[in-house]
Parts: structure tokens; sequence; C-alpha cells
């Protein structure tokens, strides 16, 4: 990606950031509604990391994926072959919610959130989106397949007739990486998810 390019699109990028950062339209419903500010999301690249909501770390730090989860997930880049002293360079992460979800209210703020993360996409046109546990991957699927069968498994645009967004992407469906996620006990899940660094491999 050359230098004019990348600034262009971290210049959009910006924009949708700040839009982010002023949306207070869940307060209808969450008098409470804590938003992280000016949150470090990463740079243009081939791939985009598609979480859940933002938690306390990522309010205390405004850096996305934060604490022991974002600790396990650079591991996972690191064994996938991103440099160990820098293993997010050229990832790009957010989450469907941009705000936290303290009130039960997924879907009314998925609903509402979403023309942010559409935006996102269609600025940075990635080549893999990585979706990390059931509720990304319900958003981003363009497949039947349902979750427990498309785990750590890669899904690619020729799979698909009509898309909602103006390009293709390859979409690999990957555990949450928190300490709480029962799947990663899971011997058979472990050796899914171990196989898949090979694929992720390819886009770094």
């Amino acid at each position: 990606m050359g230098d004019a390019k990348e600034s262009k699109i971290q210049e959009s990028l910006n924009h949708v950031h700040e839009e982010i950062d002023a949306c207070v339209v869940c307060r209808e419903f969450i008098p409470s509604l804590k938003k992280p500010t000016a949150m470090r999301r990463g740079g243009p690249g081939n791939v985009v990391i598609v979480g859940i909501a933002p938690g306390n770390q990522e309010y205390a730090t405004s850096v996305a994926f934060s604490g022991q989860s974002g600790k396990k997930l650079d591991e996972w880049l690191i064994n996938a072959g991103a440099r160990p002293e820098n293993p997010r360079n050229n990832i790009y992460f957010t989450s469907i919610l941009k705000c936290q979800d303290s009130a039960g209210r997924f879907d009314d703020m998925a609903h509402r959130c979403r023309k942010f993360l559409n935006r996102q996409l269609e600025i940075l046109r990635p080549t893999l989106v990585i979706s990390l546990g059931q509720r990304p991957y319900e958003h981003l699927r363009f497949s039947d397949i349902p979750y427990a069968a498309a785990l750590c498994q890669l899904q690619t645009a020729e799979e698909v007739l009509l898309s909602q967004f103006s390009f293709d992407y390859n979409l690999l469906p990957w555990p949450h990486p928190s300490g709480l996620n029962r799947q990663l006990n899971d011997d058979s899940i472990r050796r899914r998810l171990e196989n898949s660094f090979q694929i992720l491999k390819r886009y770094l």
C-alpha cells in the first residue's frame, strides 16, 4: 500500500472515529452509557479483526483489545507469523459495538452501530476479516454455515453470490480470546485454531 493511499484511508477512518466518539444515540435507553474515547485501533492493512464490544480495559487504556484477551490475541498473531515486537502492525481492530453493552441491549446497540462498522470495512476493503466469537461471525457471515462448524475454517469470497458490501472479503472465524471462553479448553478447537494460523500467515 502506497504512502499517499494509506494516508487517504487513514484520513477517512479518522472522520469515522470522530463520529463514533461523538455518538450518544444509545443514551436513549442507556443513560449511563460508557464510551471509550480516542480509541487506538491500529492502521490500514489487508487484515481487519472484529470483536464484540469494548470492555473495562479498553476504557482504561483507549487501546482496542487490551487486557488478558488482548495479550492472548497478540500471542495468536505472533504464532501466525506477526513480528513479536509489533504483532499488530498493519492490522485494524474494531468491534460490533462501539460502546459497552452495560444494559444487555446488544441487538439494539448493534443495529445502531452497524453503519460505523460498515463504513470502516468499506474504507479499508480488507482481504481478510477475522471475527472473534459467535456474535461478530453472525454479523459478518456470508454463508449458511453455523458458527460451530465454521470455527477456524476460511470462508472465501468466491462462495458468496451477493454481499452486503461493495467488495469481497475472506472470513476467518476465530473463538474469542477471553479466558472465560470455554471453547479454548477444547483440544479439537485448539488444534483447529493452531492450524488456522497458517491461513492468516498468507495475509500478513
